[in-house]
C-alpha cells in the first residue's frame, strides 16, 4: 500500500502513515446486469435520487424495490463496495451499501483491497479535496461526470493499519452524527421561532389607519 509523493513532506505524517493513490487502495469492480435478465430481476435497484449529498445515506431498502426501474444497463454491487456517484459530483453522493443490488452505471463500485477499511476509505471519496479535483476534472458542462481516471490517481494520507483506519473512521462517523443532530436542533428551533412569530402576528394585529 506504500507510495512516493514527490509533492509532499512524507516526514510531515506521523509514522506508519503514508502517502498512498485511491488507485492503490480500491479498483473498480464494474460488473454488468444485463437488463431483464434473471440476476436483474432478482436484484434491488439503486439509483443517484436514492443516495443522500454528503452523508452517503442510502434513502431506500432492498424490500422497496419496484418493478420495471433500471430497465437499463446496471452494475452489480454488495456490501464490499463503495459506490461513487460519477455524476454531478459537486453533489458528493458515496454510498456503503449493507445489501446486495444493481445500480445505475453512475454509481461506481469500487472494492477496497485488503487491509484498507471500506469506511475509511469512504471519506476519502467524499472528501472536499476529491469533490473539488472532481469538477475541475470533469466532462461535460450540462451534465458533468468525474473523471475516474483522475480520483484514482488523487493521494491523501493513509495509516498503514487497518485498526488506525477503523478508529479514525469511528471518529468521522461520530463527528458527523454530531453535526447532523445539531443541524437538526437548529431546524426545529428555527421552526419554533416562525411559529412563534406567527402566533404573535396573530394576537397581535396590526392596525392600519
Amino acid at each position: 500500500m506504500k507510495t512516493e509523493n514527490t509533492q509532499f513532506n512524507l516526514n510531515s505524517l506521523p509514522q506508519g502513515w503514508y502517502w498512498v493513490r485511491l488507485s492503490d487502495l480500491c479498483i473498480p469492480d464494474r460488473k454488468i446486469v444485463e437488463p431483464g435478465s434473471e440476476l436483474a430481476m432478482r436484484l434491488p435497484y439503486l439509483s443517484l435520487e436514492h443516495i443522500e449529498s454528503n452523508t452517503g445515506r442510502i434513502l431506500r431498502s432492498p424490500s422497496d424495490a419496484k418493478e420495471n426501474e433500471g430497465q437499463s444497463t446496471t452494475f452489480a454491487f454488495d456490501s464490499r463496495h463503495i459506490l461513487y456517484g460519477k455524476l454531478r459530483p459537486y453533489l458528493n453522493k458515496v454510498a456503503l451499501p449493507d445489501f446486495e443490488g444493481r445500480a445505475t452505471t453512475e454509481l461506481i463500485p469500487f472494492l477496497p483491497i485488503p487491509n484498507v477499511s471500506r469506511r475509511y476509505l469512504v471519506w476519502l471519496f467524499r472528501h472536499p479535496k476529491t469533490v473539488a479535483i472532481a469538477m475541475r476534472e470533469k466532462t461535460g458542462s450540462r451534465m458533468p461526470r468525474a473523471n475516474i481516471d483522475t480520483i484514482l490517481s488523487l493521494q491523501f494520507p493513509v495509516p498503514e493499519s487497518f485498526d488506525e483506519q477503523e478508529k479514525l473512521a469511528n471518529l468521522m462517523e461520530s463527528q458527523m452524527t454530531y453535526l447532523e443532530q445539531a443541524k437538526k436542533a437548529c431546524l426545529e428551533q428555527l421552526a419554533l421561532m416562525e411559529e412563534l412569530s406567527a402566533q404573535f402576528l396573530t394576537d397581535f394585529p396590526l392596525e392600519i389607519s
